[in-house]
């Protein structure tokens, strides 16, 4: 059995067995085609709910009832040819014979947790957000029961030995003062998926997966260039006086560094290009207009 859970709650989800036999079964008895289109309407009333309701008690709720209705989505036959794209707060990426699908659970300014699972055609999955030596996560090994939670924005394949891998580039709300963006590798060599992968070398001990935690009223990139072929980010430095209480926080000093892919492993660039440098602490006036205006990705609302 796999585990699909938000942090409150765990949720058992079947695996192959149980697709084969509800396969079987329908086919059997001649049952009908499944009525994706109600619990679709289910599942983005509840999406709805979790994102916009005011209420914190309220956004619990309707989390608990999302799982619910995905899991059930998810125990249908056919379920992995049906896109998600259209449920507010999910965000689905696709690769090969598979895809991911993460979301974000706001329980107050300061405390994030986060959701998803991994689906193929013949079985799921869960993500559980549960990370135990979160202080040397640039360093650790996951699993998708110990998940570092973030919603993944971006997946890129690339290959090392002969053998297929992906890096997924995520963010995390982290709390009203800070953020975090996330270039993660998810290995799906073995029997269960695995997260980290040492690859990420130069600039010190190689790194498993790529962390940048930056003060939320500052704009930082974590993305994939094409012509460069390879990961971009925004450079950070701590500037003194720029939290509420004058705290040092990171900031972007407008210059990029990249992780260019070479032979298997993503080398450290110290400067791919420059753009003009910050000269001072962004503007904390301007920090609710901008979360206004942007999205948890970083894009400019509709």
């Amino acid at each position: 059995m796999y585990y699909f859970a938000g942090r409150k709650r765990l949720y058992v989800m079947k695996t192959t067995v149980l697709f084969a036999w509800l396969l079987f079964t329908s086919l059997m008895a001649g049952a009908k085609t499944p009525d994706f289109d109600s619990i679709l309407s289910e599942i983005a009333w509840y999406a709805d709910i979790m994102v916009h309701a005011e209420e914190s008690k309220h956004r619990l709720r309707a989390h608990d009832q999302l799982i619910q209705a995905v899991d059930s989505f998810l125990m249908m036959p056919g379920s992995f040819d049906v896109r998600l794209d259209s449920i507010i707060g999910f965000q689905s990426l696709y690769a090969d014979n598979f895809r991911i699908v993460t979301w974000q659970l706001r329980h107050s300014p300061d405390e994030y947790s986060y959701g998803g699972f991994i689906q193929w055609p013949d079985r799921v999955v869960g993500l559980v957000d549960n990370r135990p030596f979160l202080n040397g996560s640039a360093y650790s090994y996951y699993s998708a029961d110990k998940w570092y939670g973030c919603v993944y924005y971006e997946i890129i394949p690339f290959e090392l030995h002969g053998k297929r891998y992906y890096i997924l580039m995520g963010f995390h709300a982290g709390n009203s003062l800070v953020n975090t963006k996330v270039a993660d590798v998810l290995d799906l060599t073995g029997e269960s998926p695995r997260l980290g992968l040492p690859v990420f070398v130069g600039n010190g001990e190689a790194r498993t997966r790529l962390i940048l935690t930056y003060f939320d009223g500052s704009l930082v990139q974590l993305k994939y260039d094409k012509d460069l072929k390879g990961i971009v980010h925004h450079h950070l430095i701590t500037l003194p006086g720029v939290g509420p209480n004058g705290e040092a926080l990171p900031v972007s000093d407008g210059s990029l560094e990249g992780w260019i892919f070479k032979k298997g492993n993503w080398h450290y660039e110290e400067e791919v290009y420059r753009a003009v440098p910050v000269s001072e602490p962004p503007m904390l006036e301007e920090r609710k207009v901008r979360k206004e205006e942007k999205d948890i990705l970083g894009r400019p609302r509709g």
